[in-house]
């Protein structure tokens, strides 16, 4: 009966652990990158977990409950970190066919696996074989406020990851009246609102000497971390592949010009993700737009011409 209740505790608490770091820091904006598929894929692939510690935690040799908490926690860390580095390899081989090796897949991936991993063993095993002091219970809960709070902005960190928001500027409508832009926002980055982009973007324009009858045809959001703004400015089609940088800690203009492009500040820093326009085959397209996010990821949008 007491190996039964052990298994139960480290189950249900290796459970209710990995749905808070997966789907509860998600919703509180703390995921890791920021990347939903990511987060479905860590949950999908640790639905085994629960049960491997459970029966790790009732196999245990003594059922007093009386073992060191540091056995115990340093248990569960090393079947955490066995299952949060060997889980992301098992899914790949079997996607690609191919065993992928040893070597790292990608913090998108490997970050969250083991951190739920480590966490959630230690916790579980900490929680199910030792007595339940308030000291157990305290580092429990420091260990789980420590796995949702820090790893996304050191993933931020490591990754330069950005809350980038683009925004393309084109001439505006012969009409007169701006048709209202094109939006493409992730729902992990702030809200955006439309208006007060508009104005800002249009304002830096102004404040950079950059005269002209001009529109915010598309605006993009998307990322995690310090806000920063690209513009790039279109005053014709693209006919050959253009790749603009993604600025790092602040705004930056990217103006196209006759003899090509000119970014303004012209010394600003930037990253080496990549802000590519390809020309399109389509007559009423300026550019084709790919946006390189982190984790070799990226998206992307057709810029219309004026009135389209």
């Amino acid at each position: 009966m007491a190996r039964l209740l052990r298994f139960a505790v480290a189950a249900a608490t290796t459970t209710a652990i990995i749905l808070l770091l997966t789907f509860g820091t998600y919703s509180l904006h703390l995921w890791a990158g920021g990347h939903i598929s990511i987060r479905d894929f860590i949950f999908h692939w640790f639905i085994l977990f629960p049960i491997i510690v459970g029966l790790v935690a009732s196999l245990w040799p003594s059922p007093r409950l009386n073992r060191s908490p540091l056995v115990s926690g340093a248990t569960g860390v090393v079947v955490g970190l066995a299952y949060g580095y060997l889980a992301p390899r098992v899914a790949f081989s079997r996607a690609f066919g191919h065993w992928p090796g040893f070597g790292p897949i990608g913090w998108l991936i490997d970050l969250p696996a083991l951190v739920c991993g480590v966490v959630a063993g230690a916790c579980a095993m900490l929680l199910s074989i030792t007595a339940r002091s308030r000291v157990v219970i305290a580092i429990t809960a420091v260990l789980v406020l420590a796995a949702v709070l820090v790893p996304a902005p050191t993933f931020d960190l490591v990754t330069q990851n950005q809350e980038l928001t683009v925004a393309v500027v084109t001439a505006n409508s012969p009409r007169g009246t701006p048709d209202k832009p094109h939006v493409i926002a992730d729902v992990y980055s702030t809200p955006l609102d439309v208006g007060d982009e508009t104005s800002r973007v249009l304002n830096l324009l102004r404040d950079k000497g950059i005269t002209g009858q001009y529109r915010v045809s598309d605006l993009y959001r998307g990322g995690h971390g310090r806000q920063v703004l690209a513009v790039i400015v279109l005053n014709q089609p693209i006919v050959s592949k253009v790749q603009l940088q993604e600025p790092r800690g602040g705004d930056a203009i990217y103006l196209q010009q006759p003899d090509g492009w000119k970014k303004i500040p012209p010394q600003f820093p930037t990253l080496s993700r990549s802000l590519a326009l390809y020309p399109s085959a389509r007559g009423d397209v300026l550019a084709d737009l790919t946006i390189s996010t982190v984790g070799g990821f990226s998206t992307g949008f057709a810029i219309w011409k004026t009135g389209n």
